[in-house]
């Protein structure tokens, strides 16, 4: 915190030590050290006998200098003072990204549930942040900063990929060797130990310098690498977002330090961005991974990655303009380098801004428009008024009143228009010239649906397109006289489309009204499985709700006036007997109500028949049956070892249901048999009873009046079949078979 960065290059030439660079925000900067000066002196001694003159060719860590420049000899004693730059980003900033670091390991320890890689993680993150605070000791060539800040910069990408690798091995993903991992970790503690030799011995070579560096850019293109190998392997899969996600992190992290700071220092020993700066972007990482780990559904990357990827090469011309127009207007340092640094400025600026002003746009729209003259709010309002339609001319209705609301037009006329015949059909009286004017851009040019036509007599929009008619929407105009902009007509279009669909739905929902009375009228057709399947299913559902309803409110009353009635008769001791007799009477047949009550709603909805399955279901209603019948009931499931879903397992209790209720009401019978049993594809239901039996010559009469065609068409609906054996005096029997396995064509 005393010792500000100085910022001055030495080059050695015939023994002396000449200034070949002053860095930028350094003391030597702001004091105006000449370029080309000799170092005399530093802390009053000889120039190599101060140590990071000796090791770095540098002047750091110097209380004063001693310089001399065009025969003049210039003392800089006072070097003390550091500038706000020295402060924020050598003080401040480290210091803020080691405390956030920290509470995000924190965070990662206590909310995430223990798993080996995230010790990995946490290691990572404080090697990163540790040697990002050391960074500020080591600009300023301080040995114990230097090798730490080398020891960590180089080992925190093997922990990255070491914790890559733990990450996805908890995953069951692999695409990479355990062994690159070991080979790494290696390499850098043997460049690290070295290191650490020289500064102890105080005799860094120069051969030396660049090998940390270059280290450092080898291991990031390994990290690369394994990341985005890992995101073209597993792009398709499951965990293709993680990688999505990873990719995006360490890319905004580490590519401004590797190709704006590192890979010019190294090749061409220009810097466009300064270490800091680049040191800085190493926060996209511990939010990347903290974001990865700590959320079960993460943001759609791909949408925002192509938004992102739109915005900057929409910026990249106009980046490159403002660039040559800002040195046109003002006059400052030419040089490839500023320009680089000017244009990326100019560029991240630019994208940053379209991509906040589409994050904007959506969030205030609302707010800062109107709502009657907002397109969006008049789409929802025309939906949910759509729904309230039952034809096409009050949709029309809807859409034209809409339309006249948000656009301010003049007059809307709606029509229709025979293709092959010249016939209209018109809601409203429609003058003479605007539909000699629409005949003739009809004919002039082909259209679809959604599309605009524009005119001096004003614009129309095709709402309706088929092999018949053209259904179209006009208006004389806007009210202002202007043409439409390209808001109106994407809104136009919109609305248009909606509109075809409510029409077409409509169209087919008529239809299908149709066929069904045809159906209705038609005795001898049978219902198509959807139809068999979608009734009963709605019918089911009405039995379901209609038990809960009898349960829930006459049930529940029953149940309060029996404890009542209950309650009187034991504590009124004085009540007359005959009263007392009549109460008890009227008690009793309350209770049987009860029960009825009960026994209806088990009817309506079998208890617990999810829960039960269908066998014990089956035995529960053999056993209601038998307590008021006077037949008896053999029941055989062994063979049943299949499992049916609950429509197949509903059905079929249905179907059991109303054969024993009508064995109850028509056969008199004393024996009934019931079988249930499977094989590899098919379930069979076998019923037979010795009762009287029937002339099934008069079948479909017979089917009208003792439930069979309501088994006929559950069995139709579970795409089975269904074989009847009677005759008068020799009982009936049924065979019933369907798939085992259920196609899910119905859903209500």
């Amino acid at each position: 915190m005393n010792q500000p960065f100085i910022g001055i290059d030495l080059e050695e030439k015939d023994g002396n030590y000449v200034i070949s660079e002053i860095n930028n925000e350094g003391w030597a900067d702001r004091h105006f050290v000449p370029i080309g000066a000799e170092v005399v002196s530093v802390n009053g001694e000889s120039p190599e006998e101060h140590t990071s003159v000796s090791m770095f060719s540098e002047v750091e860590m110097a209380d004063s200098i001693t310089v001399q420049f065009d025969g003049s000899r210039m003392v800089y004693d006072d070097i003390t003072d550091s500038s706000a730059m020295h402060w924020a980003f050598y003080i401040l900033i480290p210091i803020l990204f080691f405390v956030s670091v920290l509470g995000i390991s924190y965070l990662v320890h206590k909310r995430v549930p223990t798993r080996y890689s995230m010790g990995t993680l946490i290691l990572y993150f404080l090697a990163v942040a540790l040697g990002y605070m050391s960074n500020s000791g080591a600009v300023r060539d301080d040995l114990y900063s230097v090798l730490l800040n080398t020891s960590m910069f180089l080992t925190s990408p093997v922990i990255l990929i070491h914790f890559l690798y733990k990450y996805f091995q908890e995953l069951n993903v692999y695409w990479f060797s355990k062994k690159i991992i070991y080979f790494l970790y290696f390499v850098t503690i043997m460049v690290s130990l070295l290191e650490k030799y020289y500064l102890v011995t105080k005799n860094y070579p120069a051969w030396f310098n660049p090998v940390p560096h270059w280290l450092l850019l080898l291991l990031y293109i390994i990290l690369f690498t394994i990341i985005y190998r890992g995101l073209y392997v597993y792009k398709s899969t499951p965990v293709g977002s993680i990688f999505k996600y990873m990719s995006v992190g360490v890319s905004i992290a580490f590519f401004p330090y590797i190709f704006l700071y590192l890979i010019p220092a190294l090749t061409f020993g220009v810097k466009i961005i300064s270490l800091e700066i680049g040191a800085f972007f190493l926060v996209a990482l511990p939010i990347t991974f903290m974001y990865l780990i700590t959320r079960e559904q993460l943001v759609d990357i791909t949408f925002v990655m192509n938004r992102v990827r739109y915005y900057a090469l929409l910026s990249v011309i106009p980046s490159i303009l403002l660039t040559f127009i800002s040195f046109w207007a003002v006059e400052v340092d030419r040089s490839p380098v500023v320009y680089i640094q000017v244009f990326l400025l100019v560029y991240i600026t630019l994208v940053s801004f379209l991509s906040m002003k589409e994050i904007l746009d959506f969030r205030l729209q609302r707010h800062l428009f109107s709502a009657r003259y907002s397109f969006q709010e008049s789409m929802h309002r025309m939906a949910k008024d759509m729904k309230d339609q039952s034809n096409a001319v009050d949709l029309m209705k809807v859409m034209r009143g809409e339309v006249n609301n948000v656009m301010n037009v003049r007059d809307i006329y709606i029509y229709s228009k025979h293709i092959k015949r010249n016939m209209y059909c018109v809601y409203d009286q429609i003058p003479d010239d605007i539909m000699e004017n629409i005949r003739e851009q009809l004919d002039k040019n082909n259209y679809d649906v959604g599309s605009i036509i524009e005119s001096s007599k004003g614009f129309g929009v095709i709402v309706g397109f088929s092999l018949d008619k053209i259904t179209m929407l006009w208006c004389k105009g806007k009210r202002d006289f202007t043409t439409l902009n390209r808001d109106e007509k994407t809104y136009l279009q919109t609305i248009s489309h909606n509109a075809n669909i409510a029409i077409e739905n409509m169209n087919l929902i008529e239809d299908l009204v149709k066929e069904l009375r045809r159906l209705r009228n038609d005795q001898t057709q049978k219902y198509p499985t959807w139809l068999s399947r979608l009734l009963f299913t709605i019918a089911e559902n009405q039995r379901k709700q209609l038990s809960i309803d009898l349960h829930d409110t006459v049930l529940q009353e029953q149940l309060f006036l029996y404890r009542k009635m209950d309650d009187l008769l034991r504590q009124r001791k004085d009540l007359p007997k005959t009263l007392h007799s009549e109460l008890v009477m009227y008690k009793e047949s309350l209770l049987d109500s009860i029960h009825l009550i009960r026994e209806t709603c088990n009817e309506l909805r079998p208890a617990f028949i999810e829960e039960m399955g269908l066998v014990q279901s089956l035995n529960n209603l053999i056993q209601q049956y038998q307590l008021r019948s006077n037949f008896t009931v053999y029941f055989s499931e062994e063979d049943f070892t299949t499992e049916l879903d609950q429509e197949h397992v509903l059905a079929i209790f249905r179907i059991v249901q109303e054969l024993l209720t009508n064995a109850v009401k028509h056969s008199g019978a004393k024996v009934v048999k019931l079988s249930l049993s499977n094989d590899k594809d098919n379930v069979e239901l076998h019923y037979s009873d010795n009762g009287r039996g029937m002339d099934f010559s008069f079948q479909r009469d017979l089917f009208s009046h003792i439930g069979l065609s309501g088994i006929e068409q559950r069995v139709n609906g579970l795409n089975g079949s269904m074989d009847i054996s009677t005759a008068p005096g020799q009982g009936f029997e049924a065979v019933i078979t369907f798939p085992c396995t259920a196609t899910k064509e119905v859903h209500v």
